[in-house]
């Protein structure tokens, strides 16, 4: 009789912290599966299931279907063999895998990680640092192509004059701009490095993804580096942009980009400049991508995860 696993999955439902405002629209709630495996041996592993459909990925019906038609057994290969069109569920019957053969993937509270705080979208921003003094972290991230540039713009120079001494800041489209607002937001932080140390890391997926040749245009003619997201948020996509020879960064969503042993020897062989981010997952999902990132992720660069609260390794929503 050939390996197999035991199967089973149970769904969670949960309100985030803080809703996220981007220009993908209002997030307020998460919702994804938990895949558990047993071998023959008793021993488990869990994996998690954490769509993101407006990035590409398989929605939730389409996953619970998926596990429903396991019939509670699953082998090896039917693992490997499961189609690019559910790349969440593909990462998490291999991280559920990969645990089993590795077991604890990641201590609590890594030390070797620095974390990034998501900032208040729009003015709150604003009240948020005036209470706040003192982040707790020294790289924050805020959203823009939200509401109006002039807006915007305004609200960010008082932002950046707030932020505190060390401290820097990511700024994030979500592919929310046109042409022509990337290049008066990168004109503009241009001119900042010219004045000052930079406290912008990077500008993050400026355009929509299909849009590529213009991102490469901007980064050719502007000094801030650009970080692509919602374009590389596949290993397909992420393949294609390396052989095309992208010029800045690389933002690694490793929990909807499919197995997450086929990423890490895919990052073997492919140095590039790459930081982790966060899909809102539960603390699965996030050890899972965060063993990856102690490996992978850029070490002078926030991995794009809030501080954890708690273990990461329990079956928790972080």
């Amino acid at each position: 009789m050939g390996k197999s696993y035991q199967v089973n999955f149970y769904s969670y439902n949960f309100s985030l912290p803080n809703p996220v405002v981007t220009a993908h629209g209002y997030w307020e709630r998460r919702q994804g599966l938990i895949v558990e495996l047993t071998d023959q041996r008793g021993n488990r592993g869990r994996g998690e299931i954490a769509p993101l459909p407006w990035f590409g990925t398989e929605d939730l019906a389409s996953a619970t279907d998926f596990c429903h038609g396991l019939k509670g057994q699953i082998t090896p290969d039917q693992i490997r063999e499961i189609g690019d069109r559910l790349p969440c569920c593909q990462f998490a019957f291999g991280g559920a895998e990969w645990e089993l053969e590795s077991g604890s993937l990641i201590e609590n509270f890594p030390n070797s990680l620095s974390y990034c705080q998501l900032l208040p979208t729009g003015e709150a921003v604003l009240d948020y640092l005036a209470s706040n003094p003192q982040l707790g972290t020294s790289t924050v991230k805020w959203k823009i192509g939200v509401g109006d540039f002039a807006v915007e713009r305004d609200l960010y120079r008082q932002l950046w004059q707030q932020l505190p001494e060390g401290c820097q800041i990511r700024l994030d489209a979500n592919g929310g701009l046109t042409p022509a607002l990337a290049r008066q937001w990168l004109t503009l932080l241009d001119r900042q490095r010219e004045n000052s140390p930079p406290k912008v890391q990077y500008l993050e997926q400026p355009l929509p993804p299909g849009q590529i040749a213009e991102m490469f245009r901007l980064q050719r003619n502007f000094v801030t580096p650009i970080a692509l997201d919602e374009a590389v948020c596949s290993l397909p996509q992420l393949q294609k942009l390396y052989d095309e020879g992208w010029p800045g960064l690389y933002i690694l969503k490793a929990a909807i980009m499919g197995d997450p042993r086929v990423l890490s020897n895919w990052l073997k062989s492919h140095p590039i400049p790459a930081i982790f981010s966060s899909v809102f997952e539960t603390a699965i999902a996030r050890g899972q991508v965060l063993a990856l990132a102690q490996k992978w992720n850029l070490p002078d660069h926030a991995v794009g995860f809030a501080p954890p609260r708690e273990p990461i390794t329990e079956a928790t929503p972080d």
